[in-house]
């Protein structure tokens, strides 16, 4: 039985590569490939121009702005799917006018937001009741200005590519994306080698000024001519506030390992942590590119049918194709360790990488099946399931780490990700049988 499924999997791969949807995976994984190992091979720069401590921060940092990014975006990227897909299909000639009520809008929440968690100081009362008797030693103030730079930056940037992806513009990801990565990451490594200041700081200034800067660039269409209409804004509300309350949610799962691991094992412990994070993050990486190409083409599909049988086929691919390079990420990374190209003071994340690889190839099967939740118009759901998984994530996160260390917040991400792949698994497969 389990041979012939896999049978079938490596045949639907044969036929796969003559598709459409193939050629243009390799259009957009050919220069997310380039970016993407270029970033996995600079985590080596980053590591050896800047000291264990201040790249702890700067990944402790990274994390947060993230997550609060997720909030104060208010979901309109994923609502921009959605959105562009019904407009395209059902009223194409109101398209300007449904750009430019999503941009006005998320402009002016995204403003109110930001305004309100920094000018009352949410922020720094986080940081105090996070690193309050922990190991943490460092005085975010000096950082603030730069991670809500980092914050409405990530925003944009998100909402940008969810455009592209939405508009199937393929060659505009490419220029993007490649941008990205020669100049946000030249600038901030020159600015780090040629001053003698905190390196978290620098790069956080110069990699997200440089970004923030280029999606204004690239950001031109949405400054075009339209009416507000409020049917638009609704639509994006009704599926971007469900996003924004799971992100609140999900901070605890996303952020909450992070907070778990700095508190009780210390930023030394953390920035071993986060490596191997960036490390095994290689794969949900590479599932984002699929996934740019296949949301659009899911979205427009019709056959019910045929959309279930396709999912079932990649998701097996996802999971045979992603063991394999986990394998090799493991094999690679213990060879950079080896010959001395990574310091050998993070040779633990050989110990946590395999649970941490093993999570990602989870949350990139849920991320599969979480496009149903658009698809069907029930990112609620994906609020209430949230508030779930959070409170068993914290239980866990709160438990293992206090017997466990770092270890045991690698397997408890591990299973919370199971948990949330099993769920909208069966969760999808129930809204598919009940239109059929």
């Amino acid at each position: 039985m389990n041979s012939d499924i896999i049978t079938q999997a490596l045949t639907f791969v044969a036929r796969s590569v003559h598709t459409d949807i193939f050629k243009r995976f390799l259009k957009v994984f050919s220069v997310d490939f380039l970016v993407r190992g270029g970033n996995f091979l600079l985590i080596f720069v980053f590591t050896a121009i800047m000291n264990q401590k201040e790249f702890g921060i700067y990944g402790y940092l990274y994390s947060f702005a993230m997550v609060m990014s997720g909030i104060v975006g208010f979901g309109f990227n994923v609502a921009m799917t959605k959105n562009y897909t019904d407009t395209i299909i059902h009223r194409n000639e109101r398209l300007k006018d449904m750009l430019f009520t999503m941009t006005t809008s998320m402009i002016l929440l995204l403003t109110i937001a930001i305004f309100a968690i920094y000018c009352t100081g949410t922020d720094k009362t986080f940081f105090v009741l996070m690193n309050n008797d922990s190991q943490t030693v460092f005085n975010y103030s000096n950082y603030r200005l730069y991670t809500a730079i980092a914050i409405i930056s990530t925003v944009f940037t998100s909402y940008l590519t969810y455009y592209f992806v939405s508009a199937e513009k393929i060659k505009s990801i490419q220029r993007f994306n490649l941008l990205r990565f020669f100049l946000a990451n030249g600038i901030a490594i020159i600015v780090i080698l040629t001053s003698d200041r905190d390196s978290a700081m620098l790069r956080l200034a110069a990699t997200y000024l440089t970004e923030l800067l280029l999606t204004v660039m690239f950001g031109k269409m949405f400054l075009a001519r339209g009416k507000f209409d409020w049917f638009f804004l609704k639509k994006a509300l009704k599926i971007g506030l469900p996003i924004m309350g799971t992100s609140v949610v999900y901070a605890i799962t996303n952020f909450g390992d992070k907070y778990f691991t700095m508190r009780y094992c210390g930023v030394e412990q953390f920035a071993v942590y986060n490596l191997a994070i960036l490390i095994a993050m290689i794969l949900i990486i590479v599932f984002q590119s699929f996934n740019f190409i296949w949301l659009p083409l899911f979205m427009k599909e019709q056959d019910l049918r045929l959309q279930r049988k396709k999912m079932k086929r990649f998701s097996l691919i996802i999971f045979l194709v992603f063991s394999v390079l986990s394998v090799l990420i493991w094999f690679g990374v213990m060879l950079l360790l080896n010959v001395g190209l990574l310091n050998a003071e993070y040779k633990g994340i050989l110990q946590l990488l395999p649970p941490l690889l093993a999570s990602q190839i989870a949350i990139s099967l849920a991320q599969l099946y979480i496009n149903y939740m658009t698809y069907f118009e029930k990112t609620h759901i994906q609020f209430v399931f949230g508030v779930f998984v959070s409170a068993v994530a914290i239980g866990l996160y709160s438990f293992s780490v206090k017997y466990f260390g770092v270890m045991g917040i690698c397997y408890s991400l591990l299973a919370v990700n199971v948990i949330s792949f099993v769920f909208y698994f069966f969760r999808s497969g129930y809204y598919v049988a009940n239109r059929l």
